[in-house]
């Protein structure tokens, strides 16, 4: 089959982004998948057997000349072959030592690179052999790779599998992203429009808000926090993370107001999600009957949720964007997964390694950490995302 184009363009990405395409050829080479426990070490006597890899991409038709969307499948044969299928017709057939290969090269590439870089011509060039046309392949659903696999312990075999990457390559990536729709809105007492103008000029020699400065600066004048909620989407007329987090447990947004107010108003340095449940469950905001078992149940389904698709602007239907769980890429190459099949254990494993993060202020995370005025009333905002690490 003649492909309707080569890609044209050097591609370029981030570590992260390169870690994608990275991954693809590790498992193709390797012709498996090592799976790791709770605790994201590698079991080394559990592993899944790679069948496939499905990448939708994107190509220009000469003839229709407009850009398709076809469907890449790589084929492990058991002669160590990686048959190539674009829309079900085979391409091109290359050995699984090529795949490992190339692999090795661009972990090299990746590891002594910085900021938005390519690679090489001999890199691209087999990237454009095997109709890797993107670094990310066409988004579908929150997947960034799917994958065919085989269990040798129980030789269930499972198709089309959707797996997140993350990877130790470059910055920690982030499981629930901050936004606009994620900012906790307090009402404020014993506010002026004269400690208004003096809070919300509290910025550093750059221009950058001075977020604990403008918290204690609000504690220091008396000033009291009353919580309303998440913004209201003028939509639908209620908050949509509400709403989400109202499926998964009607305190949770309780919690996490209790979370925001631990971090910015009191001496608590903590950032881990297991130390922050910790103090949850000293404290009991909630005021609920074990305390222990809801709490961690509470986040944990939280982290999951996050995990399957849940975010602060999309009302969530429940349904699991990702059936796969986490592809882990280690600092030194090594691929690893944690399978989500396994709930309770990769809950505990996202339980163990997530942390929340204070993002920037700025009106895409919803001008947090800044006082205003609506009909006569004073109201600040406060936000988070959490990361896995």
């Amino acid at each position: 089959m003649t492909k309707d184009n080569k890609n044209d363009k050097t591609r370029k990405g981030n570590k992260g982004e390169w870690s994608e395409p990275y991954v693809a050829l590790k498992i193709l080479g390797e012709g498996k998948l090592n799976l790791s426990d709770d605790d994201g070490n590698t079991m080394s006597d559990q592993w899944l057997n790679i069948l496939e890899v499905i990448r939708h991409e994107t190509f220009f038709s000469e003839e229709e000349q407009k850009n398709k969307d076809k469907v890449i499948k790589y084929k492990r044969s058991s002669d160590n072959v990686v048959d190539i299928y674009i829309d079900n017709e085979l391409d091109i057939s290359i050995t699984s030592k090529e795949f490992l290969a190339y692999a090795t090269k661009l972990k090299e590439k990746i590891l002594n690179s910085r900021g938005i870089f390519s690679t090489n011509d001999d890199i691209e060039s087999f990237l454009d052999k095997i109709s890797l046309n993107h670094i990310k392949a066409k988004s579908i659903k929150k997947s960034d790779i799917f994958i065919s696999t085989i269990d040798p312990r129980t030789s269930i075999s499972r198709e089309n599998i959707g797996f997140s990457i993350k990877s130790k390559f470059g910055n920690n990536p982030t499981l629930f992203n901050t936004g606009s729709n994620s900012a906790a809105v307090y009402k404020l007492t014993n506010m002026n429009d004269k400690l208004m103008e003096e809070i919300n000029n509290l910025n550093d020699d750059k221009g950058h808000t001075l977020v604990s400065k403008r918290c204690e600066t609000l504690v220091n004048n008396g000033c009291q926090l009353e919580f309303i909620g998440f913004p209201i989407s003028t939509k639908h007329g209620y908050s949509i993370f509400e709403e989400n987090l109202d499926i998964i447990n009607p305190r949770l947004k309780d919690v996490i107001d209790f979370i925001l107010r631990t971090h910015f108003f009191t001496s608590t340095s903590t950032s881990n999600v297991k130390d922050m449940v910790d103090i949850l469950i000293q404290q009991n905001p909630c005021n609920v009957t074990r305390p222990k078992e809801k709490y961690t149940y509470m986040i944990k389904s939280f982290l999951y949720a996050a995990y399957c698709g849940l975010t602060a602007g999309t009302l969530w239907d429940r349904k699991s964007q990702v059936n796969g769980g986490f592809i882990e890429v280690q600092k030194d190459g090594n691929v690893t997964a944690s399978v989500a099949l396994e709930s309770d254990m990769f809950k505990s494993y996202l339980f163990k390694h997530c942390y929340f993060e204070w993002p920037s202020t700025g009106k895409k995370h919803g001008n947090y950490a800044y006082v205003y005025k609506e009909n006569g009333e004073y109201y600040f905002r406060l936000n988070f995302q959490i990361r896995y690490k």
